[in-house]
């Protein structure tokens, strides 16, 4: 076989090991690490899922970054892993930013945008953000629930910028 044809197959099988998100088994690999309290490791293999648009790694590293498990403690990555995780539809994510909204938690507190992640959650059967997009609702006017509820439906639609 030519030398070519040899180097092409050789940088197409390597372009296509480099583009797979992720190995069998690594998330749950990742989730042990992390229960039997190997967090450096879970944070590493998090890391990399996470980069790939992996939502629940990008939500197990939020949580990491938050309590400086595996590495320093830091908000504003905790925060923006949260973000990645919430806008690729992880529920708990999504309900954990309207905590965050609610209460001003490492982002100016905006009562409206908890409302609307509240939502989304809710919608896909979290009873706790449920529970708190109700409870948020009752903070708001009824201008500002109506704000809200619009806010929710353009977010439901993908379009999560302005819910950031």
């Amino acid at each position: 076989m030519p030398v070519r044809i040899i180097f092409s197959r050789f940088i197409a099988t390597s372009l296509l090991l480099i583009s797979l998100p992720a190995w069998p088994g690594a998330l749950e690999n990742a989730m042990a690490a992390r229960d039997r309290g190997d967090f450096t490791s879970a944070f590493n293999t998090f890391k990399q899922l996470a980069a790939h648009g992996e939502a629940n790694a990008q939500f197990q590293l939020s949580l990491l970054y938050a309590a400086g498990k595996g590495v320093r403690s830091d908000a504003p990555q905790a925060l923006f892993w949260l973000k990645q995780a919430a806008t690729h539809g992880h529920l708990q994510a999504q309900s954990n930013l309207g905590v965050a909204f609610n209460r001003g938690r490492g982002i100016p507190q905006d009562e409206i945008k908890a409302y609307a992640w509240f939502t989304m959650a809710a919608k896909e059967g979290d009873m706790v953000a449920a529970t708190n997009r109700d409870v948020a609702a009752r903070e708001l006017t009824p201008a500002q629930l109506e704000q809200a509820k619009a806010l929710a439906v353009i977010c439901q639609q993908g379009n999560f910028k302005p819910c950031l």
